[in-house]
């Protein structure tokens, strides 16, 4: 898997992903096998994003490397991989826990998840991300920076569960 670093965590639609997924260099992307110039478009799939309007559909590009076979797919950092909640609400859910802050707010800040999908976000990073997070002196506070400081210390996005290889990627590369 790829991750496109994107400035904007706000814009879930197939247009905003289209255009940064066309603005990457292919041929500068490096593969997990190390080998750079060898990704080409190879597939498309489906996944849903909630959003605060309801769930988006977006179709999601899949490249494969020319020398070792290997398939990624491109997501934007405003994503995780294997989950329909965006990485900020995921951010805003951790923060809101450390903080001891209700519920019940989480639900009616317009976010469009339930109180299902706030304690399945907790158990998660209770289970997999704060110890991590307090290990390595990364802060919640800053999306970009807790994001990038993932992917340098783990290999992986905030909140990222699965063992999937995952690199981050520039969206200016």
């Amino acid at each position: 898997m790829l991750t496109v670093l994107v400035q904007d965590f706000n814009t879930f639609t197939q247009e905003f992903y289209n255009s940064v997924i066309e603005s990457l260099q292919l041929h500068q992307l490096e593969c997990s096998c190390g080998h750079s110039g060898c990704l080409y478009f190879h597939a498309k799939y489906e996944r849903s994003v909630i959003t605060p309007s309801g769930k988006k559909r977006l179709t999601i590009c899949r490249v494969i490397c020319s020398e070792c076979g290997c398939t990624h797919a491109l997501l934007l950092s405003s994503m995780v991989s294997h989950s329909q909640i965006p990485a900020k609400v995921q951010q805003e859910i951790a923060i809101a826990y450390e903080e001891g802050s209700d519920r019940n707010e989480l639900c009616s800040s317009g976010s469009g998840i339930d109180e299902n999908n706030i304690k399945s976000v907790i158990r998660r990073y209770v289970r997999f991300w704060r110890e991590r997070l307090l290990a390595e002196r990364i802060g919640l506070a800053s999306l970009t920076d807790l994001i990038s400081a993932c992917f340098s210390h783990y290999s992986k996005q905030f909140m990222q569960i699965r063992n999937t290889c995952n690199k981050l990627v520039s969206s200016s590369t």
